[in-house]
């Protein structure tokens, strides 16, 4: 059995009181694993000649279950397809010959997973881009600091998961690193043993890994990237922080809820990309029950432009999909200024946070802004005064949000592992296990019903009123 391995194990002190940071190759102990050892002991060939002849039974078994899971599915499809057939059928009486909308329901597509093993124990592979090569003079580039934080995360977690008695091995590795690349953990089979890819990476190395998940059958866990890199029919690649489109659906249907029948003002942009995609997706995501009033702002609009959407007698719901902060705050102080005596309820995009003037109580007194953002820290959980306390005693410091979710992303996969196995994914309903987060993880599926990726889609929303905010 291999060690757990642990490359470029960091011990910084963000205060400075010991101005030092001590980057080696190194194994440590977790979850009741012996240290690394610089070499590894031969097998004899009778020990590997009744390993390989092991394997082969367990790959003998597994084809056979999942050849048994796919008649099954395939059993299941036909008779789903012929209820849904009735469905239609029935609608299409009702509707005089047409399909009434949200009657007939879009046929799915059936995605057939492998047999899910229990092991005694588990490997899983943490990659981060920490740009261990890049720290010189004892100096951190800022683009190392969220790999760095979330890695920290993951530290916190082992060790509580060694507390709790759970047997993993992990190997955590810089991507940053050209000897670490993407590419060549691929290319050189580095993450061939892993039953778990978790990965605080970036959008452009998610192609590979996802392809690589999805041949050897082994999740891949995008943590911090919101990101689907176009990947589909993927049930191996789960995407766990929420995409820009779920922020857009979740508006459009809060919107909705709280404000029925309402016609809501929409301040679009699409001089950018982003914007443009942003503004399609609240459109898409719209029911027949919601109406827009829409204003195209690839310029600053103003009162006259404005005046025409707005009934001043009473309060107006807007939504903003525009996420360059900057032109973000110039909308809403042009909305604010021009409009003082009307009151809004405005709904804008995560990167809103970035906003200082949301903090600001005289900025914005007459709008009442709601932010989604992906993650948020109850202080009121016990967890966080653990991870407050370890944090402190070993970094001297003060945790991030990179660490916290470094903790939860390691601690929730490893609960999941350890009670259902490596294949999990039927499983995702039980969050129960997770310290911050109650993820709603659900396939996503396109037009078509074809199977596109796993992703949360859990939103939280930050609303800020006079300079004082409340997440829930």
């Amino acid at each position: 059995m291999k060690p757990i391995f642990i490359f470029g194990f960091i011990y910084m002190i963000r205060r400075r009181l010991l101005p030092a940071i001590l980057i080696f190759l190194m194994a440590i102990s977790v979850a009741g694993i012996g240290y690394a050892q610089s070499s590894v002991k031969k097998k004899s060939k009778k020990e590997l000649h009744n390993e390989k002849h092991e394997k082969k039974v367990a790959r003998r078994q597994t084809k056979a279950l999942e050849k048994a899971k796919r008649k099954e599915l395939k059993k299941k499809e036909k008779q789903e397809h012929k209820k849904q057939k009735r469905e239609q059928k029935r609608s299409r009486k009702k509707g005089g010959g047409k399909v009434i909308a949200g009657e007939a329901t879009m046929l799915k597509q059936q995605v057939v997973l492998p047999h899910s093993q229990m092991k005694p124990r588990y490997r899983i592979d943490v990659l981060a881009h920490m740009y261990l090569d890049e720290v010189k003079n004892y100096k951190i580039p800022d683009k190392a600091l969220p790999g760095i934080a979330f890695y920290e995360g993951v530290t916190i977690a082992a060790d509580s998961l060694k507390k709790a008695g759970f047997k993993i091995d992990i190997y955590v590795h810089d991507v940053a690193s050209a000897a670490e690349s993407v590419d060549m953990l691929v290319r050189k089979n580095m993450l061939d043993s892993s039953d778990l890819i978790i990965g605080a990476v970036q959008s452009h190395d998610i192609p590979v890994l996802a392809e690589y998940a999805k041949n050897k059958k082994v999740n891949f866990i995008s943590a911090l990237s919101p990101a689907d890199a176009g990947v589909r029919d993927n049930p191996f690649f789960t995407l766990l922080q929420p995409s820009l489109k779920s922020h857009c659906e979740w508006i459009v249907a809060d919107v909705a809820k709280k404000f029925p029948g309402m016609k809501v003002g929409l301040l679009y942009r699409t001089s950018f990309a982003a914007d443009s995609i942003a503004y399609k997706y609240l459109i898409g995501s719209a029911g027949d029950g919601t109406r827009f009033n829409q204003v195209l702002c690839n310029t600053l609009p103003r009162r006259k432009n404005l005046i025409g959407i707005f009934d001043t007698s009473k309060p107006n719901v807007i939504i903003v999909p525009v996420l360059d902060f900057s032109y973000a705050d110039s909308l809403l102080n042009r909305v604010s200024h021009d409009f003082p005596e009307t009151h809004f309820e405005v709904y804008g995009m995560p990167s809103w946070n970035s906003i200082s003037n949301l903090r600001k109580e005289e900025a914005f007194p007459n709008l009442s802004i709601n932010v989604t953002v992906p993650f948020n820290i109850d202080l009121s959980v016990p967890v966080v005064d653990y991870v407050n306390r370890v944090y402190k005693k070993d970094y001297a410091g003060r945790p991030t949000e990179y660490v916290y979710r470094g903790y939860e992303a390691m601690y929730w996969y490893a609960n999941l592992l350890k009670q259902y196995g490596n294949i999990f994914n039927e499983k995702y309903s039980d969050n129960a296990s997770a310290p911050f987060t109650k993820f709603e993880v659900k396939p996503q599926w396109d037009k078509n019903g074809q199977l596109l990726f796993n992703e949360n889609t859990h939103i939280f929303v930050t609303k800020y009123e006079g300079g004082t905010y409340k997440t829930e």
